[in-house]
């Protein structure tokens, strides 16, 4: 639960040496299509970017965080089935953009690198503001919603923007969760990822 929104849990501010990006392997398939992601640093990997690049009339983004889940380790492949068919289509326009690892070692663009970073700070205060939110009662899972729908995303493809998606879908996702789960119950699970996030986003 909420593990799809907390991501590049570990990563630092990019000061280390550069780590080497993971290898990135596309394919269509019926209905979508299917990136393998390889592992080939000696650190697992906790969090990276997928991103369709200068491709005409389309565009197309993937952040993958596992660093609250199971991050790939050295070595591994991972197959991620996807429905957009574009990228299949047109593999050579699909690229690793960014990656993050375990011990906050970095790859790929440093602008992409530095939105990984921002966008986990923006979890972070995101994460808090539940917290604050479900202690009180009387919130509800329409309160949240009313809240996550009430954010400005800003100009497309800006930082506010892919702060504003990040933090969306947490809120909806623990709205979803709030309409079968007590809140207290809730609150323990969001606690735990916001000592994670914290640590993590103090060495940045």
């Amino acid at each position: 639960m909420l593990r799809n929104f907390f991501v590049a849990i570990f990563a630092g501010s990019g000061a280390l040496a550069q780590a080497p990006l993971p290898v990135l392997k596309v394919e269509p398939t019926g209905g979508g299509s299917y990136f393998y992601v390889k592992n080939v640093a000696a650190q697992p990997l906790t969090g990276y970017l997928i991103e369709l690049v200068d491709y005409p009339g389309s565009s197309y983004s993937l952040w993958t965080d596992e660093a609250t889940g199971e991050p790939l380790a050295p070595g591994a492949e991972k197959k991620i089935r996807v429905t957009n068919m574009t990228v299949g289509a047109v593999p050579d326009y699909v690229k690793l953009q960014a990656a993050i690892y375990a011990d906050r070692s970095t790859a790929g663009v440093p602008e992409k690198v530095t939105q990984f970073i921002e966008r986990r700070k923006q979890l972070l205060a995101t994460t808090r503001e539940l917290i604050t939110r479900l202690e009180k009662p009387g919130t509800t899972s329409a309160d949240l919603k009313t809240w996550a729908n009430s954010l400005d995303s800003g100009k497309r493809f800006s930082q506010a923007s892919i702060n504003a998606a990040a933090a969306r879908g947490l809120i909806f996702e623990t709205a979803g969760m709030l309409d079968s789960h007590p809140a207290a119950e809730i609150v323990v699970q969001l606690k735990a990822h916001e000592k994670v996030l914290a640590e993590a986003t103090s060495r940045n």
